[in-house]
C-alpha cells in the first residue's frame, strides 16, 4: 500500500496494482482494465464522492468509484505523469509530480501552473499536506515548498531544516511537523508569512 484516504462510510488504498475500495460491504478492486490510467497508484486524495488517484502514468479522477477523466502529459499544463502526491485546495487539487514541480487542477479539468512552484524539482511521495492556512510539499533536496492561502503564493524554506530532502509531514496543536532524512523539526505556524 503506498496510501490511504477516508471515503464514503470507508476508506479508499492506494496500492501498485490500481485501487481498494474498503467499507461495510466488502472490498473492491479497480485497475487499468477498468479505466484507470495505470496500475501504479501512488497517493491518493478524496472529497465527496470524488477521488484523485496520481499515478506513475498521470492522474484518474473518480466519481462514485467510476473514472470521469484521465490525464496525461498529454494534457496542456501537466509536464508529468509521475504523480507523488495530491490534496484538497477549495474546489481545486493541489498537484505535486515527480520532477515537474507543483500544479493546481482546476474543477473543469484544466491544470494552472504557480509562480515559484511549477518547475523542474521532485515532490517527495505523499509529502504534501493541506492547512486552513497554507498548503506544505515536502521535496526531494529542495526543502519545503509553503503556500500561503490568504497571499496566494509560494515560498520555500531551506534554514533550520535538517535536511533539505523532507519525506514526511503533520499538523497539530498548531505547529507543523516537518520530517526529513536526517531528522524532525517543529515549525509554528503562526509563524510562516
Amino acid at each position: 500500500m503506498t496510501d490511504a484516504a477516508l471515503y464514503g462510510n470507508g476508506m479508499v488504498l492506494a496500492t501498485p496494482a490500481g485501487l481498494t475500495f474498503l467499507d461495510d460491504s466488502g472490498p473492491r478492486s479497480l485497475y487499468a482494465f477498468h479505466g484507470l490510467v495505470n496500475n501504479h497508484v501512488y497517493t491518493i486524495a478524496a472529497a465527496g464522492r470524488e477521488v484523485i488517484a496520481g499515478t506513475l502514468g498521470g492522474i484518474s479522477v473518480l466519481e462514485n468509484e467510476n473514472v470521469a477523466a484521465n490525464y496525461t502529459i498529454a494534457t496542456r499544463g501537466l509536464s508529468h505523469n509521475w504523480i507523488s502526491a495530491v490534496v484538497r485546495s477549495g474546489n481545486d487539487w493541489v498537484v505535486g509530480t515527480y520532477g515537474g514541480g507543483i500544479v493546481r487542477l482546476l474543477a473543469d479539468g484544466r491544470f494552472v501552473p504557480f509562480d515559484v512552484a511549477t518547475d523542474k524539482f521532485e515532490v517527495y511521495p505523499n509529502a504534501m499536506l493541506a492547512t486552513d492556512q497554507h498548503i506544505f510539499a515536502g521535496t526531494l533536496g529542495r526543502g519545503l515548498y509553503v503556500y500561503n492561502r490568504s497571499a496566494n503564493r509560494w515560498f520555500v524554506i531551506t534554514e533550520g531544516l535538517p535536511s533539505l530532502t523532507v519525506t514526511a509531514l503533520a499538523a497539530g496543536n498548531g505547529f507543523i511537523y516537518v520530517g526529513t532524512d536526517n531528522g524532525l523539526v517543529r515549525i509554528a505556524e503562526q509563524n510562516l508569512l
